[in-house]
């Protein structure tokens, strides 16, 4: 009996400290939710297969964030985000693929898209575009700079330039990039 009251226990430790663990101990921002990091090491590393994300970032209302964990700093309202081919042509938005029944559309400035609902994006290069549920263009990277090659997401990898899958890898703060954020219309955030 001892044995299971253990296993219980320790289960439950691993549980409570695995993704959602800050390596500088700042507290919760956003209940077991971390902004600005590395959303898929948690989404398709420790957490289930219902949970696993093909896509993933976090929007800021500026790229001049500092404290990444403040949500009074992120993006608030329903965003989506679209792929556009190099013809600016939409060749598929996160608005497509929205399943009701997930949690992930309560929190501030995620965009992503669900696994469950798409499997893998087209090898090619995308503009990218955040939107809000609207349609109105909050953001919109270069011409044809995001690189995706069909290929799984990679944990030992994740800023991999040929296969953007993770947001936050890239756009980050303390790096060279800048994190994501409303930089055409920064009114749109709530």
């Amino acid at each position: 009996m001892h044995k299971y009251i253990y296993i219980i226990l320790f289960s439950s430790l691993l549980f409570l400290t695995g993704c959602s663990e800050d390596d500088e101990g700042d507290s919760l921002s956003q209940g077991w939710h971390y902004p600005g990091r590395d959303c898929l090491a948690c989404h398709n590393v420790d957490l289930g297969e219902d949970k696993h994300l093909l896509f993933a970032g976090t929007v800021y209302k500026y790229d001049s964030v500092i404290d990444t964990d403040n949500v009074d700093n992120l993006c608030g309202g329903e965003l989506f985000v679209e792929f556009l081919d190099s013809s600016y042509n939409l060749a598929l938005s996160s608005k497509d693929y929205k399943d009701s029944t997930s949690p992930g559309y309560n929190g501030k400035g995620n965009i992503f898209i669900l696994q469950r609902e798409l499997r893998l994006l087209s090898a090619q290069n995308y503009t990218m575009r955040i939107t809000n549920v609207d349609g109105l263009t909050m953001a919109q990277s270069l011409s044809n700079s995001h690189t995706f090659t069909s290929q799984d997401y990679d944990i030992n990898l994740p800023g991999d330039w040929n296969n953007r899958l993770s947001c936050n890898s890239c756009h980050r703060v303390g790096g060279v990039t800048k994190p994501l954020s409303a930089s055409l219309n920064v009114d749109l955030c709530k």
